[in-house]
């Protein structure tokens, strides 16, 4: 049985948390879109774009296999991706010193110099937003987000398994 006490930090909890639900609703729209327009605004594909900018923060030749897990798309469009911005010449493929039959994906600055500009651009505007934010509350709030990662990811595999 609830205590009236109880009862009433329930009911301040329900409206705080229907904020921050339909606060992360507004994020992950808000990060598509800005990944699209400036995706588009490039000439790119929003996975191209988000390629790019992996590369470009990385700041050294990555694997294909580095690149497909981390844009969490399939080796087949990983490596139609690939062979799209290196037909393009955003990207070159690069013997691997560690692996012999391997290759690294190694960006071709120049060609990517705009790109790259506009994802600089969208990493400014994140660091604006937190830039008021103690440590503590960074720290909160990447744990919160990837706690709700964890969640997704499970939900989605569970609805992957049920199929």
């Amino acid at each position: 049985m609830t205590t009236e006490i109880e009862s009433i930090a329930d009911e301040a909890r329900e409206p705080r948390i229907k904020r921050v639900a339909d606060a992360l609703q507004i994020v992950v729209k808000m990060a598509r879109d800005t990944s699209e327009h400036a995706a588009k605004e490039g000439g790119l594909h929003p996975t191209d774009f988000g390629c790019i900018g992996f590369l470009a923060e990385a700041g050294r030749p990555l694997s294909p296999k580095e690149i497909i897990a981390h844009l969490g798309i399939s080796s087949g469009s990983g490596t139609a991706l690939l062979d799209r911005l290196e037909k393009h010449g955003y990207v070159r493929r690069l013997p691997n010193p560690d692996d012999r039959r391997g290759v690294l994906i190694s960006l071709d600055e120049v060609a990517t110099r705009g790109v790259v500009a506009l994802h600089a651009k969208v990493k400014s505007s994140f660091l604006e937003a937190t830039s008021g934010l103690s440590t503590h509350d960074l720290d909160v709030v990447a744990d919160f987000l990837l706690k709700i990662s964890r969640l997704a990811e499970m939900a989605r595999s569970e609805a992957m398994d049920g199929k």
